[in-house]
């Protein structure tokens, strides 16, 4: 049985020291928006897509921020991903207020920058590098989970 992989774009939204968060209901991990890139499609191209099938917004990709790698275990099955983040724009977005899901399986909602650990924000990596991006730490971003034991929290 071949492994899943999936090859994800994810946006952050930076507004007043927080940042949007997505979550599965009923799902205790978090994610920041987007979702799969599908064959032949930009990674840019793919974000602004997933944002507008799931909140309905258009977006402005502004900067490239990095790839985090990782992986988890779901009913037993090892999964792997690649995340492709970029920084995202829109000016339909308020800190404070939490934008409506056009998917009823998710939700979305602003998270301080120090409770990102809080909400298990997925991948892990994300909340050191976010809090240093946010902090002013512009660094090209590649991190890996490859070569570590999966965390209780990527289980399910």
């Amino acid at each position: 049985m071949p492994y899943p992989f999936h090859h994800l774009a994810r946006g952050i939204f930076i507004k007043d020291n927080h940042v949007l968060l997505a979550q599965a209901i009923g799902e205790k991990n978090t994610f920041l928006p987007g979702g799969h890139i599908e064959f032949g499609e930009s990674a840019k191209d793919a974000l602004v897509r997933e944002i507008e099938e799931e909140l309905g917004i258009s977006c402005t990709v502004v900067d490239f921020l990095g790839l985090v790698e990782h992986r988890w275990e779901r009913k037993g099955v090892l999964n792997c991903e690649v995340n492709q983040v970029f920084e995202v724009a829109c000016n339909n977005l308020t800190a404070g207020i939490n934008p409506q899901s056009r998917e009823s399986h998710l939700q979305f909602f602003w998270c301080r920058a120090d409770d990102l650990e809080d909400c298990n924000l997925q991948p892990y990596p994300f909340r050191n590098l976010l809090k240093d991006y946010m902090n002013g730490k512009k660094d090209i971003w590649w991190e890996s989970t490859l070569n570590y034991e999966i965390e209780n929290s990527n289980r399910s």
